[in-house]
């Protein structure tokens, strides 16, 4: 019995020395976290970089921002940021890239946001740990994150490159030289190129090892001589004008030659790949060349016109870029019809179009491809100014808020259309551009003569048939004056009448039609 009693007195002390064991090691980690989170939010919101720091043998630590900014500009650390790189090519083709824009080279604010942000992160053990390594360090090195290089800026500056030495080196043909009488054709023509991932490769090793620039002379393609008797032979014609087709598809210039086949040779066998080869000749030369031709197509900026639409919703802006999009790079030769319809299509989901503010029936309401009427529009304005043919155009029943009156054409599907001919000699091209505000479309093609136009409008009020004094629209004509280079009028074309309704609110009725509006809405509600 007294042994119970014993064992029960032990249990009872040892259980009261657990409970303080439990109490004392509970507050012992309490304050522990409580220390590690409050040095944690010390650093954390510390407006200096960790200490000790070293970026590049640069001491950077307990620092500031704008102090850390000021010693890497001291250092020159980003010395190479405003040095171009420079890639040469054969045929003395060169391609220049500025470093910030490749994403090679990081600015001294890029780097001291970035070495401000270690240890000032949102997990405030984390940055209290970091603080108390690099406190605790002699130094504390500090490798930034690297930039990715911007692969698109890159390679689309090597791809103009390649569609240079492309271009130069594409042509097999031969080339007559009139005023010295030489031929001239490409070694290699028409089956050398460059590698562009070669070269990307190339060019991304270069710029993360800091070189200033790099020289490529990597030719890719097979190189064979070409039967100088069959050349000889094509070129042993009479000469004969080059042409254009039906469709303005140039049928090339043939020049009647002779030369020394031996010769050459010998002169082939000496160039270098991609250079030109010179061989002495006596030419026939032809008065119209494809060259000549060639320049003549869409060599010209026969008009521009921009509206604006700041302030559009996101549906809005997506159906102007969608039938931008859809608009750019289309061709109209001469005698041919444009469709606005046809060339977007209808406009439905599946085609992209999205649900935005559109006039319908006189009516501000949503539809599938609201704004799109901005782009024909400003289309019919760029057509006008480009001496296009108006065939059919429809203003819209409001004036709108990007244009004149009289300046619009409203579609819808399939009606109303607008319908433009291009009745110039030569064929046109239209270019669309566009950015968050705004919208450009261009017309290219061949001015023959300086003519341009200079259009005007005439404007009729137009009042209600049963109230005579109240005015309730107005009707708009566009009058195009076709101008010579001297500035003196050639033409007018009248373009299609346009009519255009104020808003209700606008219209200052009388009293009497008011109150009988409202006894016509009061009589609808409660019934006869």
């Amino acid at each position: 019995m007294k042994q119970q009693k014993r064992n029960k007195r032990d249990r009872s002390r040892f259980g009261s020395r657990l409970l303080i064991g439990l109490w004392t090691a509970a507050i012992l980690i309490v304050a522990a976290v409580g220390g590690l989170a409050y040095g944690g939010y010390r650093v954390t919101y510390s407006r200096v970089n960790l200490p000790n720091l070293i970026l590049d043998e640069i001491p950077v630590g307990g620092l500031t921002e704008i102090e850390t900014v000021k010693l890497l500009r001291d250092r020159k650390w980003d010395s190479l940021k405003d040095v171009p790189f420079t890639v040469s090519f054969p045929l003395d083709l060169s391609m220049t890239l500025d470093r910030m824009q490749t994403g090679a080279c990081m600015t001294a604010e890029d780097a001291a946001r970035q070495i401000f942000e270690y240890g000032h992160g949102s997990n405030w053990f984390d940055n209290f740990s970091r603080y108390v390594q690099a406190r605790f360090s002699k130094t504390y090195p500090i490798e930034l994150q690297k930039r990715e290089l911007n692969e698109n800026y890159i390679r689309a500056n090597i791809h103009v490159v390649s569609e240079h030495f492309r271009a130069e080196t594409a042509d097999s043909d031969l080339h007559l030289d009139t005023d010295n009488a030489l031929m001239t054709m490409i070694k290699g023509g028409g089956t050398i190129s460059l590698d562009e991932d070669n070269i990307y490769r190339a060019v991304s090793s270069a710029l993360l090892s800091g070189e200033k620039a790099l020289t490529w002379t990597e030719i890719s393609g097979d190189i064979s001589m070409p039967d100088f008797e069959i050349v000889y032979e094509k070129l042993a014609v009479e000469a004969k004008d080059a042409e254009y087709t039906e469709r303005f598809e140039v049928i090339p210039e043939v020049v009647g030659c002779s030369f020394s086949i031996p010769e050459a040779e010998k002169l082939w066998r000496e160039a270098l790949p991609g250079t030109p080869l010179v061989i002495p000749l006596e030419i026939t030369r032809p008065e119209v060349t494809a060259e000549d031709l060639e320049a003549k197509l869409f060599r010209d900026r026969l008009c521009f016109m921009t509206t604006y639409y700041g302030g559009s919703t996101e549906n809005r802006v997506n159906n102007i870029h969608l039938a931008a999009d859809k608009l750019d790079g289309i061709l109209i030769y001469p005698g041919d019809t444009f469709s606005y319809n046809d060339a977007i299509g209808q406009r439905t989901p599946d085609a992209g179009f999205l649900l935005a503010g559109a006039y319908a029936d006189g009516e501000v309401t949503e539809e599938i491809g609201g704004g799109i009427c901005q782009v024909s529009s400003t289309l019919y304005c760029a057509a006008m100014y480009a001496q296009m043919t108006t065939v059919s155009r429809t203003s819209h029943y409001f004036a709108v808020g990007y244009l004149g009156m009289g300046y619009d054409a409203t579609v819808s599907w399939k009606q109303p259309d607008y319908r433009f001919r291009n009745d110039r000699e030569y064929p046109v091209r239209i270019a669309c551009y566009y950015d968050d505000v705004s919208i450009t479309i261009e017309f290219w093609g061949t001015d023959t003569d300086g003519s341009h136009v200079k259009p005007y409008t005439e404007t009729a009020e137009v009042y209600d048939e049963e109230y005579p004094d109240v005015l309730i629209g107005y009707q708009v004509t566009v009058v195009r004056q076709i101008l010579d280079a001297e500035d003196r009028v050639i033409n007018r074309i009248q373009e299609p009448l346009g009519m255009y309704h104020l808003h209700d609110q606008d219209i200052e009725w009388p009293e009497e039609k008011l109150r009988r509006d409202a006894s016509e809405v009061i009589l609808a509600l409660t019934g006869p």
